[in-house]
């Protein structure tokens, strides 16, 4: 659109010269008239395609944008619902550790899916193995893998409407991955592995109030 309108300038100059000319020499101005019309329509209607272009341009991303803005916030909310998913499983988990460990210590051995274990270690790899047999360890991952993907999903859909929100559910993401990755490796002492569940597990309510 810019090289035709630059065509109707140009046109529009060369009618005007011709009719200064013309004018000059008392000629006939029919012919330049023409010409000036003809630049004027060409350099007009260049304009006025422009014009609509940009305007359809515009329309289409104030709706690309409400479109965003409807998807972010028709799914912000799965944000604290596969988080709050993920953390009672990891609570779960981590509880049950917790117990195994203190029976290991104190009781001297802890009874696993049915066997006797007097090594805290190869009683918690035991407990593990439960834990993915029976879909516990499972659904703590596929509920982790939804939260991945719903804030991944909003990050497609972010405008600067909600970049704050955005930046809460990173959070809470961050929290949530700490605290399965606390159940998952469990380590320290009984002690330490407690504290860090307690407080994990405290972060994490919080985000999703």
């Amino acid at each position: 659109m810019l090289v035709l309108s630059i065509l109707g300038v140009i046109i529009l100059v060369v009618g005007g010269i011709f009719f200064f000319i013309n004018y000059a020499k008392n000629g006939s101005k029919k012919m330049s008239y023409i010409i000036m019309i003809v630049g004027l329509l060409v350099a007009g209607g260049a304009y006025g395609i422009n014009a609509y272009q940009i305007k359809q341009e515009q329309i289409r991303q104030a709706r690309i944008k409400k479109n965003k803005e409807s998807n972010f916030e028709n799914n912000y909310s799965n944000i604290n619902y596969y988080a709050s998913k993920t953390g009672i499983v990891a609570e779960k988990i981590g509880d049950k550790y917790s117990k195994v460990w203190h029976d290991a210590i104190w009781d001297d051995s802890v009874t696993v899916n049915g066997k006797i274990y007097t090594n805290f270690s190869k009683a918690v790899a035991a407990q593990t193995e439960v834990f993915i047999l029976d879909g516990t360890a499972p659904k703590m991952e596929n509920n982790l893998k939804k939260l991945n993907s719903t804030y991944s999903y909003l990050k497609k859909n972010l405008t600067n409407k909600n970049v704050e929100k955005l930046a809460t559910a990173k959070q809470t993401v961050k929290d949530t991955k700490s605290f399965v990755n606390l159940v998952e490796n469990p380590s320290g002492n009984y002690s330490t592995f407690n504290n860090n569940l307690s407080e994990a597990d405290s972060t994490l309510s919080t985000d999703i109030q």
